[in-house]
């Protein structure tokens, strides 16, 4: 959670002054979520993994 916050709070909610934060906040979670990487480098910075 902690990098989720973070990769959208340097970007999509930088400087934002608008009534508009949840739009803002969902564009940054859509962003995360459309590379194929930066999700998985979340998980390995909490030392969780994922088995099949």
């Amino acid at each position: 959670m902690e990098g989720l916050w973070s990769a959208i709070k340097t970007r999509e909610l930088a400087n934002l002054a608008s009534d508009h934060l949840a739009d803002a906040a969902e564009r940054g979670i859509r962003r995360v979520c459309s590379s194929e990487q930066l999700p998985w480098s979340f998980l390995t910075h909490t030392g969780l993994t994922m088995h099949p």
